[in-house]
Order: structure tokens, then sequence, then C-alpha cells
């Protein structure tokens, strides 16, 4: 297939991250969000990317956007209206669960892969999205864990989506309202958690793993023209770094093309491009 290594959006390239870790997978679930860029990393570049997946090797993978299953997403609303029930209720889709549904698809482990972002991650995968600061008096009170519990507890893996940034990536969180490998090694095993927990961090730099041994954050690949150097300067914590990180894999002209005129036409889910 043809590269097209300049004409594409940071956004276009993480969307088609996504849809290459939905290989193979039954279905991913994303909430509805917050607005502003916690939308565009949490619910639509996430969106975007499980389209393209949808439209070229997975099309059998459900999309679970809230309780709508494969919404059609040249109709979807724009991320302001998607708060009113009613624009999210009268979005056309295949089929509308139940929320109950929803909880019992991820204690049965039916839900492949889950979506979401945080406003701090730390070495071992924790992630906060509740409050910065001490818990009683915090600096910053967020949006509170909703579904983010459940999401790092009990989905088969979660993929996190944030900006690279030493204020997203800290040493250790304020709160864990989404608990990764705790102190690392098996703590999250012992602590009873045996399945699940977060797989892959996609940011704007680099694609992040976690080291299979200790569980700390390991760098998997870097965006093109990204150096290891900023990455870790970027990044409030001792990365996990191999001796040779490869590049990530740029979206190809036909998923430029598709996420361009296809999944996301009036830029509402990736920006402008």
């Amino acid at each position: 297939m043809k590269r097209n290594a300049k004409s594409y959006t940071i956004e276009e390239l993480m969307a088609t991250v996504v849809s290459r870790e939905m290989r193979g997978s039954r279905n991913g679930f994303i909430g509805t969000g917050t607005g502003g860029r916690t939308y565009t990393l949490a619910v639509g570049i996430p969106l975007a990317g499980m389209s393209l997946a949808r439209l070229t090797h997975n099309p059998d993978l459900a999309v679970l956007f809230s309780y709508k299953v494969n919404p059609v997403i040249e109709e979807m609303p724009s991320p302001d209206s998607l708060t009113s029930p009613h624009e999210l209720m009268n979005w056309r889709c295949e089929a509308n669960m139940a929320y109950d549904t929803i909880f019992l698809m991820a204690m049965r482990s039916e839900i492949d892969v889950g979506f979401g972002s945080a406003a701090q991650i730390d070495k071992f995968g924790n992630a906060n999205i509740v409050a910065i600061g001490n818990y009683q008096k915090p600096k910053v009170r967020l949006i509170g864990p909703i579904f983010q519990t459940e999401h790092f507890a009990l989905f088969n893996r979660e993929i996190l989506l944030i900006d690279h940034d030493k204020r997203n990536f800290v040493e250790k969180v304020d709160f864990i309202s989404g608990v990764g490998y705790l102190e690392g090694g098996d703590s999250r095993r012992k602590a009873g958690l045996k399945r699940g927990g977060p797989d892959k961090i996609i940011t704007n730099l680099a694609v992040l793993g976690f080291d299979e041994k200790t569980r700390r954050v390991k760098v998997l690949s870097l965006h093109p023209g990204v150096a290891v150097s900023e990455v870790q300067k970027n990044t409030g914590f001792e990365l996990v770094i191999p001796p040779n990180v490869p590049q990530t894999e740029p979206p190809t002209v036909e998923e430029v093309e598709l996420l361009r005129t296809k999944i996301d036409p009036r830029r509402i889910m990736l920006g402008p491009s």
C-alpha cells in the first residue's frame, strides 16, 4: 500500500494505531467522555480508529459507544450535542443496550478493549481522573471515576490515549481511579485483579506498553520524527527504553483518505486536517 509520510495529522496517526490494535478483537467500548481535547483523545480518536478497522481489516468488529452498538458514523452528532440524551438516543445504530447489559458483559469478560484517557498516569499504569493534589483539599477536582474503575478491572484490556507531558506522566498518581499494575511486578494479581488492566498508552509522541516482568511503562515505538530523548524529557519518571526502538508505522494514503472522506469528513472526531 502507498505511504504518505508527511500529509497526515498526529490524530490521524493515533487513529491508525488504534485501528491496528483492533486486529482479532470482537468489540471495543468507548464512553461518552467530556469536551475539548479530552473528548478528542478519549472518544474521537478511538471511534475513528475502530471505524477504520471496520472498513479495512475487521468488518465484524462491534463498536460499543456508551449503550449504542455500531452507531452510523456518518451521522455522528457534534461533541456538544452528545451531552444531550435526546441527541444520543436519536443517533441511528444497529442496537441500543440497557446499561445493565454493559455491566454484565464486563463481568463475563465479554468486552475485549476499552478506551479512555487520564489526567495522570504513573510508571505502573495507574490512572487518575478524580483529583489533583490531596483528595480532601485538591488543587483541581476532576470528573470523577465514572466507569474507569470497571474499564481497568473487568475489560480484557484497556488502551489509554493521552498527550505526552510531565503533567500527565507522573511518578505516582494522586488518586487511583483506574488500577494499573499498582506497585509493579505481580502486585496487581495479588490484589485480586487477575485479568485486564492497561495494555497500551498511545500518545502524541509514542506508543507505550508495559515491561512483562516489572510492569513499568515501556516505549514500544516512536512516532516519525520523534527521538527517545524527547519522550523521556516529557515523562515524569524513568521509562523502560529498549536498545532499538522502532518507528510507529505511519498511516497509508488509503487510511488517511478513509478517515477524511468517509469516517470524519466534518472533522468532529479528529480536528482540522
